[in-house]
């Protein structure tokens, strides 16, 4: 195998580069990484690192204090890209990942990971990811990022609160309407018993979701469409949620933190909480994960959360070596500890072999959830532009005023679509 020093005169240009696998004997290199979630760190981000430094000890791995979430993360990128002060490597929500590389492409300041894929070879390509994953990470037509975590939302059930309100935990709720009622069920056992938690403060992941789920979609040839039908179920179903049930307006975390103390009957959110729900539970109660509801059988969809590695250095010495530690981290055994940290579905094809995942899925049915739902996963929209981040924090404000009922679904909803295009075409 080459040095790292070795390499540097070959790479050229970026466009047509082809990286050779850093060598152990090389010199120390130091990237700089950055991701959102900071309880993703320890549980995730932190067991790859170790694992890909043990295995590559000529580069070393700094994480810088993770963001909030992807919309926060997103800024502070826009920003350091104007002080020239960027991260290596940044893990983009897939949302957003046209935007950045709509900012930074013409700055040079993202890298075309496309010729990097195509320098390992088809056959290693094929074998480690398939080609529905990869077009996460891309963005016309090129590989500008590599999938690292994935998920489809899923609803996390407290058993004995299922119970208690006359439902069937082994025949849950499919639909919004049998979601929707059990709720209200649970929510009727006791002042200090919630029936369901929907989070639309962190991001617009779940308002996708509601609108996916009911058959419809963001945009359409560049118009907003989302205001139609299947929106306009979305928002009723929201207030229902809130009429029905008494339903608090919560992020992840305070969700999460009534889910586990028994006060919460339904929380709607990712399959990445699976193992810390089941580490926070820990046998107090019993719970299961299943299936998205869905408003529409025959055109609905759910939204792909999560992120995509991007290459950001400038050095090209750090160019290598960040596609080492990414293709480290989207490989079978950095998917298998970013699965076993989380809940996430791997990315990687190799991943299941009995030498990594194994049958874990077999033996935890509950991980499992979320890649039954794989059929209906969609790309998580991302609008054109650069205005995404404001616009949900727009949409957001507007939703919660349609839950609470300050404002009629049908005129929220239309209020929503035409800020929605305002901010477009700012």
């Amino acid at each position: 195998m080459k040095k790292l020093n070795d390499l540097l005169p070959i790479l050229g240009a970026l466009s047509v580069i082809a990286f050779t696998p850093v060598s152990a004997s090389a010199e120390d290199v130091t990237l700089e990484v950055f991701h959102a979630y900071g309880s993703h760190n320890s549980r995730i981000h932190q067991p790859v690192a170790d694992a890909f430094m043990a295995a590559h000890p000529g580069i070393k791995i700094k994480f810088r204090a993770a963001a909030t979430g992807y919309d926060e993360g997103h800024l502070a990128i826009l920003r350091d890209a104007l002080t020239d002060n960027l991260p290596d490597v940044w893990y983009s929500g897939y949302h957003l990942l046209g935007q950045l590389v709509e900012t930074l492409g013409p700055r040079e300041q993202i890298a075309d990971l496309t010729p990097l894929l195509q320098a390992e070879g088809q056959d290693w390509v094929a074998k480690n990811y398939d080609p529905h994953v990869l077009a996460l990470g891309q963005v016309d037509g090129k590989q500008w990022g590599m999938p690292f975590n994935a998920s489809t939302p899923i609803v996390y059930y407290n058993l004995d609160l299922v119970s208690q309100a006359g439902g069937d935990a082994d025949n849950l709720p499919a639909t919004w309407d049998e979601a929707i009622e059990l709720a209200g069920k649970i929510n009727a056992l006791g002042s200090d018993i919630d029936g369901m938690t929907y989070n639309l403060q962190d991001g617009d992941w779940l308002f996708q979701a509601l609108v996916f789920s009911n058959g419809g979609r963001m945009m359409e040839d560049g118009k907003v469409v989302f205001n139609g039908e299947a929106g306009q179920k979305s928002v009723e179903q929201l207030r229902r949620m809130v009429a029905e049930t008494d339903m608090p307006l919560q992020n992840e975390e305070q969700g999460i933190q009534q889910f586990v103390a028994s006060k919460m009957g339904m929380f709607f959110g990712s399959t990445a909480e699976v193992r810390t729900m089941g580490d926070a539970v820990a046998g107090k109660f019993p719970w299961k994960t299943a299936k998205f509801p869905l408003g529409d059988t025959q055109n609905a969809a759910l939204p792909t959360g999560g992120n995509a590695a991007v290459i950001l250095a400038k050095d090209e010495e750090k160019k290598v070596a960040a596609w080492e530690f990414i293709k480290f981290a989207t490989g079978p055994e950095g998917q298998k500890l970013a699965v076993l940290g989380s809940g996430y579905m791997p990315t990687n094809l190799r991943a299941t072999e009995p030498v990594y995942l194994g049958d874990h899925y077999a033996k935890n049915p509950d991980w499992a959830t979320s890649m039954k739902q794989w059929p209906l996963a969609i790309s998580w929209f991302g609008y054109p532009g650069t205005k995404g981040v404001k616009i949900w924090r727009e949409q957001a404000a507007l939703l919660a005023a349609i839950a609470q009922g300050e404002i009629g679904t049908d005129e929220g909803l239309q209020q929503i679509a035409a800020t929605t295009e305002d901010l477009l075409n700012e």
